[in-house]
């Protein structure tokens, strides 16, 4: 009777677990959705508040997990009846397709009771370091956090709105109409053309110098004719 009574306790408790699991993993599955799909709309403090949510849920599922109601998981052990390389539908089901198959591969990160040692060493360290950070510090890099991610938003925005008014109106221009027509015009007619005068020389009045090269010689003047007629 003791034990079918423990294993009762234990089936309720682990109903009550996958409630809450599945609470959480709904709200995991809409924070990524909106990060996928709606990323233009969602602010900051909304995802804060879904990370919240998604905080909270944790901690009610770790304090119904240190429960009296909920017998000690500490002392069950979890072993894999099966490893096979083959796709499993049943498993891909539970998993929502995340999980294929079961094999050798896949078994120590599902049923490891602790975190990589890597990854235990930097948890503890980050813990440590927050662990004696005065509170007014921590404020003020809030502040300053939001302040930045607040002016890199307002970046964002304005460079969406860029984008989305040159999408609309098309590309930029590379001609102008007004410089076109009046170009045809100054080739076509000499509009807008400068007239610039030609300087004239100047004549030399001084005798030339022994430096210049003589004059031409003068052609033979005209030859006079006079023709005479007889008289009969």
């Amino acid at each position: 009777m003791a034990a079918n009574r423990e294993e009762k306790q234990l089936e309720m408790a682990t109903e009550v677990m996958l409630q809450r699991i599945n609470e959480m993993k709904l709200s995991l599955n809409s924070l990524m959705w909106k990060l996928d799909n709606d990323h233009q709309n969602i602010t900051f403090p909304d995802f804060l508040d879904a990370f919240s949510v998604i905080s909270g849920q944790m901690n009610t599922l770790m304090r119904l997990l240190r429960s009296d109601k909920v017998p000690m998981l500490k002392g069950l052990t979890v072993l894999p009846l099966s490893l096979s390389q083959d796709p499993d539908q049943a498993l891909m089901a539970t998993t929502d397709a995340r999980l294929p198959c079961f094999n050798h591969e896949v078994v120590p990160d599902y049923l490891r009771t602790k975190p990589v040692p890597d990854a235990e060493f930097k948890h503890n360290a980050v813990e440590a370091r927050a662990s004696v950070v005065n509170q007014d510090t921590v404020t003020k890099q809030t502040a300053a956090m939001n302040k930045m991610a607040s002016h890199v938003l307002d970046i964002i925005n304005t460079a969406r709105d860029d984008w989305e008014a040159a999408e609309r109106s098309g590309p930029p221009p590379t001609f102008s109409n007004g410089d076109t027509q009046e170009l045809v015009t100054a080739l076509a007619t000499g509009r807008a053309f400068k007239i610039v005068p030609v300087p004239q020389l100047s004549r030399q009045t001084s005798t030339p110098t022994s430096t210049t090269s003589p004059a031409a010689p003068k052609g033979p003047g005209p030859i006079k004719t006079n023709i005479k007629t007889k008289k009969r």
